[in-house]
């Protein structure tokens, strides 16, 4: 070994490296000299390649989309009830009575088109009233079978044809308007109206109803009934391209 060799042996010797010499027979610190297998060496940090972007987190899974939703329906308004009437234009036999269940709205979409009309139910009205003047009273009944319902409020239209009854009904009068008013005193003092007697009957068009004039009473047997209960909708107009309604040819209604 060279005189500048064994200076190196020794220094490292001194830190406890052990340093084998070419010859195989060298040691350092009273220590045989074994060859050591050099370990790779790391790569720094700096020198690996980027990962790329941080990926945002993922958020909880999605449910899968279904079909698409049908249009909400129209919401619809409700009358029912029943009670006795004092109709004012006959002080002699003034007690009519009522019975509704109408439900629905005031026009429907078919076809791209606008059509009044989209209510369903019936009325039944009795005049209670001798045939004769001076005779037994007796009931008389009709009914009408219901195409519109417009509610606001404690007030409501409810609109339809009549059906035959037992003395028959003009082809131009079939068509009834009612009104009917819910009172916030309660439903002895509930209202109704009727597009006859003190109304022109002939040539009606749908919901043209007049004002509730007749107050509800205790009838011709002093009993109170239920009254009537008006549950509104709101008007939800059409959208899109929407045709307007036809107007009606004429007033008769002799094929409904």
């Amino acid at each position: 070994m060279s005189r500048k060799a064994r200076v190196l042996a020794a220094g490292l010797g001194t830190l406890g490296v052990v340093v084998t010499a070419a010859a195989g027979g060298a040691t350092a610190g009273g220590a045989t000299a074994q060859a050591e297998t050099p370990r790779p060496a790391e790569t720094p940090r700096s020198a690996q390649p980027p990962r790329g972007p941080a990926q945002p987190p993922r958020g909880p899974a999605q449910p899968p989309r279904g079909p698409a939703q049908a249009p909400r329906p129209v919401e619809e308004a409700h009358v029912t009830g029943d009670a006795w009437l004092e109709y004012p234009g006959d002080p002699e036999y003034p007690y009519r009575r009522f019975i509704v269940d109408a439900h629905g709205g005031p026009w429907k979409v078919v076809g791209g088109k606008m059509v009044m009309g989209a209510g369903r139910g019936t009325v039944k009205y009795d005049h209670y009233a001798p045939d004769e003047p001076g005779g037994p009273s007796r009931h008389h009944w009709g009914w009408i079978k219901v195409d519109y319902v417009m509610a606001t409020g404690p007030v409501a239209v409810v609109s339809g044809i009549q059906q035959d009854t037992e003395h028959g009904t003009p082809p131009n009068q079939k068509r009834a308007n009612l009104t009917f008013y819910q009172s916030p005193r309660g439903h002895r003092y509930d209202r109704m109206g009727f597009s006859w007697g003190i109304v022109f009957p002939q040539c009606q068009q749908m919901g043209n109803g007049p004002a509730p004039f007749n107050a509800n009473s205790p009838g011709p047997f002093g009993k109170w009934l239920k009254g009537y209960t008006v549950k509104d909708a709101p008007l939800t107009l059409p959208t899109g391209d929407i045709k307007p309604p036809d107007n009606p040819s004429d007033c008769s209604f002799a094929d409904e």
